[in-house]
């Protein structure tokens, strides 16, 4: 195990303990009960059948490191293990994400999603004093959810993005060791010549990274 991967493990249970008590203090700014969090959906091209890049909300990807999965859900209230209900399709055709089994994984309970319709019978039954949390509003609405996006615990939520714990300054440390050596390297390219387009190459190399990634 790396030094990276061994301090992430160490602190992620931590972070999710703070996660917690901010959750709590925006439910009782809002008098609600629990949120539910929705990493968002794919957008498909209009016209064609490939997607747009796939960004997860922040609000998601705050709790837990899933970036690239669309149709996953968290179902938190501040107290209880936190429910991550995490997209698995049934699908020959398309690259399906493992179930998740990692460092951070035994800070929630997970149940594995097969359709992405289907995902109503794992939410809160009454959803009065649950707010959904996220992009798509035609999809709260009809999953039942009255209150979205509520204004005082988003804010709460927004201004504490600010303050970063120590799992997240480890990670950020990290991004941006990466990052050195890719500069390092399109500073390489640069110098020698190359065009923009090998320029960015040699960044995406060094960082092994796609455009997207």
């Amino acid at each position: 195990m790396s030094d990276f991967s061994a301090q992430v493990a160490t602190l992620y249970p931590e972070h999710v303990q703070y996660m917690q008590g901010l959750t709590q203090e925006a439910l009782a700014r809002e008098g609600l009960d629990g949120l539910v969090i929705h990493s968002g959906q794919a957008k498909r091209m209009f016209l064609d059948d490939n997607h747009y890049p796939f960004h997860v909300n922040p609000q998601f990807k705050a709790w837990c490191p899933i970036t690239d999965n669309p149709n996953c859900w968290l179902v938190v209230n501040g107290v209880d293990k936190p429910k991550l209900i995490f997209y698995r399709p049934d699908d020959f055709w398309h690259k399906v994400p493992p179930a998740p089994q990692d460092f951070w994984t035994d800070q929630f309970e997970i149940v594995l999603l097969a359709q992405a319709n289907q995902v109503e019978k794992h939410l809160p039954f009454d959803k009065a004093r649950y707010a959904y949390i996220g992009e798509y509003i035609e999809v709260a609405e009809a999953l039942g959810f009255a209150n979205v996006n509520p204004d005082r615990a988003m804010h709460y939520l927004h201004f504490h993005r600010a303050y970063k714990t120590d799992y997240e300054l480890v990670c950020m440390r990290e991004a941006n060791r990466i990052a050195v050596g890719a500069h390092h390297a399109a500073k390489a390219a640069f110098l020698a010549g190359k065009s923009e387009f090998d320029i960015n190459l040699a960044y995406l190399d060094a960082a092994r990274q796609g455009d997207n990634t």
